[in-house]
């Protein structure tokens, strides 16, 4: 692939790793997706910016009170980064990804007939693994791992995405 514009997306499992002490459930997994838009300055090098949703941890427990409090934690943002790939073969190219992750979490808690919510924003490190497979000059089948960190009430948690999808060059 030489130079120019790309678009993709990806859909897979995703994971939230966070401390689940003193809770009666706790559900770390999801589906989340990534949307891309990236730009190659060449075959090896591209700048990439991606929209990545990292899907919710759902918790529940009780509070102070006795009272059932069911809770969940949105994490996503945006990925900005240096990809870099190797050409195993003229259809097969691996991928390895460096940049900042600016991502938001949503903490939201149920209990009775109110609510409550609360955002918390953070800059991490990202890092991105990932294979590309040419089904034709334009279109990529595509298959990935993103790790960030995403912060949680003051507390770092790890995050994941495991997806397949496709990536179109313009």
């Amino acid at each position: 692939m030489s130079r120019g514009v790309v678009g993709g997306g990806n859909i897979g499992p995703s994971h939230v790793s966070a401390d689940c002490s003193g809770t009666v459930s706790c559900d770390k997994s999801d589906t989340g997706y990534k949307l891309t838009v990236g730009y190659h300055l060449n075959p090896v090098a591209a700048l990439e910016a991606s929209y990545v949703d990292f899907g919710k941890l759902k918790v529940s427990g009780y509070d102070d009170f006795g009272r059932l409090i069911h809770g969940d934690v949105k994490a996503d943002g945006v990925l900005l980064a240096a990809a870099f790939r190797h050409h195993a073969t003229p259809a097969v190219s691996l991928v390895g990804r460096l940049g900042l992750a600016v991502l938001k979490s949503k903490v939201s808690a149920r209990f009775g007939g109110a609510s409550a919510s609360e955002d918390h924003d953070s800059t991490k490190p990202y890092l991105g693994l990932g294979a590309e497979y040419a089904l034709n000059k334009q279109l990529r089948l595509t298959g990935g791992a993103d790790f960030t960190r995403v912060e949680i009430e003051g507390e770092s948690a790890s995050v994941r995405l495991l997806s397949v999808g496709l990536q179109y060059a313009f």
